[in-house]
């Protein structure tokens, strides 16, 4: 494929319910200057299938890559070593787009000659659609700023979908999604890559990309070792920011949201998984006392955090009980 200007990789696994909803809405942007790039980490249903239909289909404008399973990271950074864009986007193949999200960010990257380009989303359930950021506006920010923007609003989020990469950037800094950080690899990768940009544009109100909720995500997930290192990520954000006593705080709060629902997982689960539940609940009581302080949750978070960290048994109870009323 010549004159790619935008890679569009789509990491693959048994997605077969969603995949072709999502690739639909791909194959429905300027096909000029993009290529699609579908990684299949070894799927064990239709997904390969399906994939290797499109690819035969539009083989001017789709490739697919297939290798053994590795993960999300592994996937992307399959899609990465074989990318020929200018700019690099990772949309997830249970999600879908709008026939703008390609343009709207090569328009922003134009108009404001940036290093990272981030764009709005809705979150979507089977009964309704929820814009994120409903009153955001267009903002230029520097490094600083951004890295706060993580998780401190106005929220870009660590999102790998949203954004709009300089492949340059990546591969000039040996940029690569860690497969030791859990489930927040996303979130790893956009801190890493802002320690190289000088100003990023975010556009809330651009809002491009459809986040799909899965029924029962939420409640469904398993207690794992994979969910405990999630908050690696948190702790180098917080070893690297010390100059920021913000994103610092921001990033101690969300360990100690992520060990709250650990708690809950790990009870609920009847696990016996003794070592994990020790860093687990050692988290919470490293970052218990500044949650409580947080003027970002309410009492009844608060309330959720002390009940977790100093009576988990009855903190299930008490949810489960919210949960089926």
């Amino acid at each position: 494929m010549k004159n790619v200007v935008v890679s569009i990789v789509v990491p693959v696994y048994n997605m077969e319910n969603f995949l072709v909803r999502c690739l639909t809405s791909l194959l429905q942007q300027d096909k000029k200057n993009i290529e699609i790039i579908l990684v299949n980490d070894g799927s064990t249903d239709r997904s390969e299938e399906i994939c290797n239909e499109y690819a035969s289909e539009y083989p001017d404008l789709i490739r697919v890559i297939h290798k053994e399973n590795g993960g999300l990271s592994s996937a992307r950074n399959t899609g990465i070593i074989h990318a020929n864009g200018k700019y690099i986007i990772f949309p997830d193949p249970d999600d879908w787009v709008e026939p703008n999200y390609i343009e709207k960010g090569l328009e922003l990257q134009e108009a404001y000659n940036v290093d990272l380009v981030c764009l709005g989303h809705y979150v979507e359930y089977d009964d309704r659609s929820i814009p994120a950021n409903p009153d955001g506006e267009l903002t230029c920010m520097n490094r600083k700023e951004a890295k706060r923007a993580l998780m401190v609003p106005p929220a870009i989020n660590g999102f790998a979908w949203n954004k709009l990469f300089c492949l340059d950037v990546i591969r000039k800094h040996d940029l690569w999604f860690s497969d030791d950080v859990g489930t927040t690899e996303d979130l790893d990768f956009s801190f890493r890559y802002l320690e190289y940009c000088d100003i990023i544009c975010f556009a809330p109100e651009e809002k491009v990309y459809h986040y799909y909720q899965r029924p029962g995500a939420a409640t469904h997930g398993k207690f794992s070792r994979k969910r405990v290192e999630s908050i690696r990520t948190y702790e180098k954000i917080i070893a690297k920011s010390q100059d920021d006593p913000k994103l610092v705080e921001a990033a101690e709060n969300e360990i100690c949201n992520t060990a709250i629902n650990l708690c809950w997982l790990y009870k609920r689960d009847n696990c016996q998984e003794k070592e994990l539940w020790s860093a687990t609940r050692q988290y919470l009581k490293k970052y218990l006392n500044g949650y409580l302080k947080s003027r970002n949750y309410n009492v009844g978070r608060k309330v959720q955090a002390i009940l977790a960290y100093f009576m988990p048994d009855l903190y299930v109870k008490l949810k489960e009980q919210v949960q089926r009323d």
